[in-house]
């Protein structure tokens, strides 16, 4: 019973850590010690004298109060003027009534602990009362598979470990309940009849283990249409990434979707339907969910682009929890928000850290960048960040909880922003004079950028820019496989004056290029827009079709302003709204804060120069030198698991070797063994001479030994008739001498080992 109740907790637990990793709702982590306590209450009661009515009863009578009880504190912070009395009861009524209480995150939290007690005492009772895993298994099964069908990315190590509890579990009760059988029925079992049990149990688990790894997930995160298999998946990406070898930012053929850090021009694109991450708002948010990946504000050869090396940046570090201070404090500036799931961080920029609108806090520790623009002075403290980085861990996958800055500013407080620019936003105003575009082209574009805002009767930076977005947003289609050919070499121009056909990089470019050219500081930015809500998880998936560019123009006292050019509506890519569109933000000026209040970065960020590329001294590293990275939890459960299947195979090949099945093998296993034991055997030597040698050697194997020898010299010499009738002698023998010799051979490895 020590052992069957032991499996119980164990896998009890581990359904209980699986579901929490999850993160269904705030406030899970409380369901292990649910699971663990319901497992340990109903054992008690399973194995006392209390008729089985009465003891499944009172566990089941008391999940309920179990479950409101852990989840109290989440109900309570979400409703601190209700208190835990009776009233309360009709409080919930109502909200279950008319439905309410379905938009609750603390109702999924009683649920989930409901089930989890659940899970451990039924298991319990099942196993140690009724003697029925497979009955016990039920319910646990079933949130197991929840879990695993929406979130298997994260489920690796659950996965290995419910699998191989759950077979030792039913190979254990089936053990136990056949030894149960056969001390009933007066059978007496040998002990190799025993080991023929272990051995079965051995080899499938090690083969349950190794299809386990090397099998499909039974889905991948995206099952809102169906349920497929994320190898069939993850090869037809690959099978796609083949076939169109110029990838996002590379060649003019064509690629595929994708974020990268530069806005290339290229041919046509093919959407990529594998998820990068999921999101949750942790507080309501009216600003525009577009993802920042990094700032381009550099642009060369016809093409905007992130800097590469030699140029300079400066950095500074950003504090886990604690709030970003900049140098400027912008007005109707508000809070939000988001808990995000990093699942495939983009190829080569698996770092970089993703959040909508301008970072506020970061549960992680994390390095700011700025990029200096030509003619752009390296001192002073950062005035806005143009990428950051998760330095710890060192990549950004995984969970993290950012909190936003976002502005509600209205379309009359941007129009009387003016033009008042600091001495900072001067580079972000114009374009290099060469090197970027022929001179016809800048021409070409700028006068069209004219006539647009003379069209318009634009006559502030604000109204200029929402001109040459709707101009663009109208007259323009968006179309991943237009093919960038036309008059001129010029692929914006092509754009602009001919096809009229693009994706989101031609319109960013486009009217990043109009913006600059009429003095309007202007900068783009790179990421993924806000991606498709799931219905069954309640999650946001971003995919890799989700890469997106945007614009972002910059306005004295408000900020960087986001303008949405691109209309690809079906997509959610609509015209940016502007000021709290009806609902109350949580501004950064009052007492709100999501995700509770933080100690602020002292002094602000504090700028680090540094050549791009290079990590500066101060940056705390957890990646093994040499640029070595330590492999990530997936494949370490991988690891685990083949080397756990080799092991349970070794001891399964050994345990076949030690029960040979005729006399002679059982004679070659006693020669070796007593070989390996010290005593080998003599040339010329019969078997009872070496039994005699044996007996004096290792004399608490006097007795078997001499039998052994004795029945085996009858099986070799005698007539068939007779050697036949000794061959259970010689099984019998084998099984006392065995274990014996085995000590022998353990011993004298002991001895020897240096």
């Amino acid at each position: 019973m020590l052992w069957s109740a032991l499996i119980v907790f164990l896998l009890a637990f581990t359904i209980a850590r699986s579901t929490a990793a999850a993160g269904w709702t705030p406030g899970i982590d409380v369901i292990p010690s649910i699971a663990l306590g319901g497992a340990l209450l109903l054992a008690v009661l399973a194995l006392s004298p209390v008729p089985w009515p009465a003891g499944l009863g009172i566990g089941m009578i008391l999940s309920p109060v179990v479950a409101v009880t852990a989840a109290w504190p989440v109900i309570h912070d979400r409703w601190p003027k209700e208190a835990f009395d009776t009233q309360l009861i009709g409080t919930w009524w109502t909200r279950i009534t008319d439905g309410s209480a379905a938009l609750e995150p603390s109702v999924y939290l009683v649920l989930i602990c409901w089930l989890m007690w659940i899970t451990g005492a039924w298991l319990s009772w099942c196993v140690l009362r009724w003697r029925k895993p497979m009955l016990g298994l039920i319910p646990g099964a079933a949130a197991f598979a929840t879990n695993l069908l929406n979130l298997p990315r994260d489920q690796n190590s659950y996965t290995l470990a419910v699998l191989v509890l759950t077979l030792a579990l039913l190979l254990w009760t089936n053990y136990t309940t056949s030894i149960a059988s056969a001390n009933r029925a007066q059978v007496k079992l040998t002990g190799d009849a025993r080991w023929d049990f272990w051995e079965s149990g051995l080899v499938a688990m090690a083969a349950l283990i190794v299809l386990a790894i090397l099998l499909p997930p039974l889905s991948t995160i995206d099952r809102t249409t169906d349920v497929e298999s994320s190898l069939f998946n993850n090869w037809a990406e690959l099978q796609l990434r083949l076939n169109h070898p110029g990838a996002v930012g590379g060649g003019t053929g064509g690629g595929t979707t994708g974020f990268v850090t530069d806005v290339p021009l290229n041919g046509a694109l093919t959407r990529t339907k594998d998820t990068v991450f999921t999101y949750q708002l942790a507080t309501e948010s009216t600003g525009p969910r577009y993802f920042r990946g990094v700032n381009i504000t550099s642009t060369s050869n016809g093409e905007w682009r992130y800097p590469t090396p030699p140029l300079t940046d400066i950095t500074a570090p950003v504090h886990k929890n604690q709030n970003v201070i900049y140098p400027e404090d912008y007005k109707a500036i508000a809070l939000g928000g988001f808990q995000l799931r990093m699942l495939r961080p983009p190829s080569g920029n698996a770092d970089i850290l993703f959040y909508p609108g301008t970072i506020y806090r970061v549960d992680r520790e994390a390095l700011a960048t700025q990029v200096l623009t030509r003619d752009q002075a390296g001192t002073g403290a950062i005035a806005t960040i143009d990428r950051l980085d998760s330095i710890q861990p060192t990549t950004s996958k995984g969970n993290y909880v950012v909190t936003i800055e976002y502005s509600v500013a209205t379309e009359a407080d941007l129009r009387s922003a003016g033009t008042g620019y600091p001495d900072w936003v001067q580079p972000y105003m114009g374009l290099p004079p060469g090197g970027y575009r022929s001179p016809a082209v800048m021409n070409q574009i700028h006068d069209l950028a004219l006539s647009i805002v003379k069209g318009a009767g634009a006559k502030n930076p604000y109204d200029i820019a929402t001109a040459i977005q709707n101009y663009l947003r109208d007259n323009y289609t968006y179309d991943l496989s237009a093919q960038n050919s036309g008059p001129t070499p010029d692929r914006l121009a092509n754009f602009l004056f001919s096809t009229k056909r693009g994706y989101c990089e031609f319109f960013a470019s486009a009217m990043g290029d109009m913006l600059r050219s009429l003095g309007i500081p202007t900068r783009l930015v790179n990421g993924f827009g806000p991606g498709s809500l799931d219905s069954q998880t309640h999650q946001y998936i971003v995919r890799g079709e989700d890469a997106h560019t945007w614009v972002e123009s910059y306005f004295p006292n408000y900020g960087w302003i986001p303008f949405e050019p691109t209309p690809d509506t079906n997509s959610g890519y609509f015209a940016i709204p502007r000021g709290s569109q009806g609902q109350t933000p949580c501004l950064r000026d009052s007492s709100c804060d999501p995700g509770g209040t933080a100690a602020p970065i002292v002094g602000g960020l504090s700028p680090t120069p540094s050549p791009r590329g290079a990590n500066p001294n101060d940056v705390p590293q957890t990646s093994s030198s040499f640029g070595i990275r330590a492999p990530d939890a997936g494949t370490v459960t991988e690891i685990f698991g083949v080397l756990l299947a080799i092991v349970l195979l070794i001891f399964a090949a050994a345990a076949r070797y030690l029960r040979p099945r005729s006399v002679m093998g059982v004679w070659k296993r006693t020669l070796a063994l007593s070989g390996l034991a010290g005593l080998n055997p003599r040339p010329g030597e019969t078997p009872l001479e070496l039994s005699r040698r044996m007996q004096k050697s290792f004399p608490e194997a006097s007795a078997p030994a001499g039998a052994l020898a004795g029945a085996y010299v009858v099986a070799a010499y005698a007539p068939p008739d007779v050697a036949g009738s000794v061959r259970p002698s010689v099984m019998e023998a084998w099984t006392e001498l065995r274990p014996l010799l085995l000590r022998r051979v353990l011993s004298r490895l002991r001895r020897i080992r240096p």
